[in-house]
């Protein structure tokens, strides 16, 4: 089913997570949205980078039995080889338009399309089986992921409008326009904030963009008196040197009102999914963080002085 726009604004969810415990406090629904301005090397969701539904292909489900190279409109499926050295089925993607109609040939569930469109209205029906969970210990609620929420924005504000008591949070990457959040900010009960890299030129190098505008956005979010919790992606040789692990200790010295710091150890399960959608180098291959980095990473940053900073 695909939303009207006229029914408000529409965002592409391309995942809802269910009883989810690490998106903020309790029993928690995370809601992923699509599209983002950042291209961050090591990002376990690089399906999520554009705003659009995308074709997902399964290789260990398909049987090759050609039903999508018949109805595909732009011809972007192809078996290629031969019986004796081996057939397998190719996808253009540069030709794919995520139309569905190979969806819904394949028998063998080897094709999805990765994202639809909700309005506000439909995601708050979509949640309704959720609630009952939300109440259950320290209390949970909604999270927004992505991507990045905050190009969602007009959908992310009907919501939040409307959300009552309903506990949410925004995971942001604070690289959205600082008006966007001054006018979230009342309504968003905690935003868990991302600080991926210290100094612009090497943000740019491993995000796509420069820092300036995060920075001044994590900044605004403090003075504006909203619930912060910095977020700290690190993976092992890229991001985990001295200086960068020294700025997170200044950064949550001049910001008491931070409620502390996350470490999130990198982790390789976004490099499979480059093959499933045909997104072949888009992020590095590396191996996870291992428990003991992270430890040392803690450690390190205690003893520069970080406080409230946890695993």
């Amino acid at each position: 089913m695909t939303a009207s726009r006229t029914d408000g604004p529409v965002a592409v969810v391309y995942d809802i997570q269910r009883l989810s415990l690490n998106d903020g406090p309790g029993i928690r629904t995370t809601v992923f949205l699509k599209g983002c301005p950042l291209t961050c090397a090591w990002c376990h969701n690089p399906e999520s980078w554009e705003s659009s539904p995308r074709l997902a292909y399964t290789e260990s489900l398909c049987r090759l039995c050609g039903e999508c190279v018949r109805v595909c409109p732009t011809r972007s499926h192809s078996i290629v080889g031969t019986s004796g050295e081996g057939l397998r089925h190719v996808v253009d993607w540069s030709t794919c338009t995520a139309c569905g109609l190979c969806v819904e040939a394949c028998p063998y569930d080897a094709l999805s399309i990765c994202g639809r469109e909700y309005t506000v209205s439909e995601l708050f029906e979509a949640l309704k089986p959720d609630l009952p969970y939300y109440a259950v210990g320290e209390g949970g609620g909604v999270t927004f992921s992505g991507g990045e929420p905050m190009a969602s924005f007009d959908f992310l504000f009907g919501f939040l409008r409307r959300k009552g008591n309903l506990n949410v949070c925004l995971e942001t990457s604070g690289s959205a326009p600082s008006t966007d959040f001054l006018k979230i900010a009342p309504l968003v009960d905690l935003f868990l904030y991302d600080y991926k890299a210290t100094g612009s030129e090497r943000h740019k190098e491993l995000c796509g963009e420069g820092s300036e505008l995060i920075l001044a956005n994590l900044r605004l979010l403090c003075r504006a008196g909203a619930k912060v919790l910095l977020r700290l992606p690190l993976v092992p040789g890229v991001n985990d040197q001295e200086e960068h692990l020294r700025a997170i200790a200044a950064l949550l010295e001049e910001l008491p009102e931070l409620e502390g710091a996350q470490i999130l150890p990198y982790h390789a399960l976004g490099t499979g999914k480059e093959a499933r959608f045909g997104l072949g180098g888009r992020t590095f291959l590396r191996p996870s963080a291992t428990a003991e980095q992270a430890r040392a990473w803690l450690a390190a940053l205690e003893s520069f002085g970080a406080r409230k900073v946890f695993l």
